[in-house]
């Protein structure tokens, strides 16, 4: 019979469904960004044209997910993802997706204020160009939006990582306390000032007979005399009753 080979990787602590989605969406958003830079990317280079430092960092930054996105899988599904170390490269690249957004709708405000038609852009050459430029700033915000919110599902996760860790503070056993109990010599206890814990049981207080409804007849521990030959606690002939 074949052994069964035990499973090494830790459970996750993200919820299933947001992680993957928000995850899905980013990659898919990152690989569309990346692909429309890269083709022009590519044509501005062929044709000696001035490359738009907006256009490199937006995909720098797409690249980049991509890779953290690949990286965080092999964990995912290796080990475990800490939540602190998803939590370090979510939040450089919320900050670099919301400045490369806002630099490219600063580039192409007039682009995304027009349709996408002859009277514009004349060919359809133009046409294209204008649609990829759209397309390109919609994937840009899906991209901004989703990595902000696997920003905001680490530091979640984070949290409750951490809540789970606190425990309350034990009681500390340098303080004065008296023992309580649920049993019958919990009231005389209380009665004789109650036991104090740091102190040793023999210098504190005995119990008292009398508080338990019994006495000891007294002749039962005196003495008549100091010669030894007194009244050692009964009479001849005759029996104490208790």
């Amino acid at each position: 019979m074949a052994l069964l080979k035990t499973n090494k990787r830790k459970p996750s602590e993200y919820p299933a469904l947001p992680f993957h989605l928000i995850r899905l969406t980013q990659l898919i958003s990152s690989l569309i960004v990346a692909s429309v830079l890269i083709f022009f990317v590519d044509q501005l280079h062929r044709s000696s044209f001035y490359i738009p430092w907006t256009f490199l960092l937006l995909l720098t930054v797409s690249l980049l997910t991509i890779l953290s996105f690949l990286f965080t899988t092999f964990l995912h599904h290796t080990t475990r993802l800490p939540p602190r170390l998803s939590l370090l490269l979510s939040l450089p690249l919320t900050i670099l997706w919301l400045l490369s957004l806002s630099l490219l709708t600063w580039n192409l405000t007039w682009t995304l204020g027009h349709r996408c038609i002859t009277t514009h852009w004349h060919n359809d050459d133009g046409i294209m160009v204008c649609r990829l430029y759209k397309a390109l700033t919609a994937f840009s915000v899906t991209a901004t939006f989703s990595t902000l919110l696997s920003l905001l599902l680490d530091i979640h996760v984070q949290r409750k990582s951490r809540a789970r860790g606190k425990y309350n503070q034990m009681l500390d056993i340098k303080a004065p306390t008296k023992v309580r109990s649920s049993s019958p010599f919990h009231d005389a206890d209380e009665n004789n000032g109650g036991h104090d814990v740091q102190r040793p049981y023999r210098t504190q207080r005995t119990f008292q007979a009398e508080q338990f409804g019994y006495a000891q007849p007294e002749e039962q521990t005196t003495y008549g005399g100091g010669g030894g030959g007194g009244d050692l606690g009964f009479e001849t002939g005759r029996a104490h009753a208790w």
